[in-house]
């Protein structure tokens, strides 16, 4: 069984993303981000390397990868592909200014 590691940060931001799609669009649109979020987690650790490569410089951020959650495609997942599945390190909205805050 492929293995979903998620980071302390990364638990952080989506407990966020819920709070704040169950408070600006109900405790459904909530529920379905969290069951996408599983799903695309499910996926991402089955195929690891289907996700585009992010290429930021910092080195801590240089083998990250990055795919929408399913059904809710501005939002990304920025994971690290592992021997036996994914390392999830961040889940943040598209319109953020990923760049200087992953590669800064």
């Amino acid at each position: 069984m492929p293995e979903v590691i998620i980071r302390a940060t990364a638990r952080r931001e989506i407990k966020g993303h819920a709070i704040y799609l169950e408070q600006h669009a109900g405790a459904e649109v909530a529920d379905r981000f969290l069951a996408g979020v599983r799903e695309s987690f499910e996926d991402l650790a089955r195929m690891p390397r289907m996700g585009v490569p992010c290429g930021f410089r910092r080195p801590s951020a240089r083998h990250l990868r990055r795919w929408p959650v399913k059904g809710f495609e501005n939002w990304l997942i920025f994971y690290q592909a592992k021997e036996n599945g994914i390392e999830v390190v961040h889940l943040m909205h598209g319109a953020r200014d990923i760049e200087a805050l992953l590669d800064g």
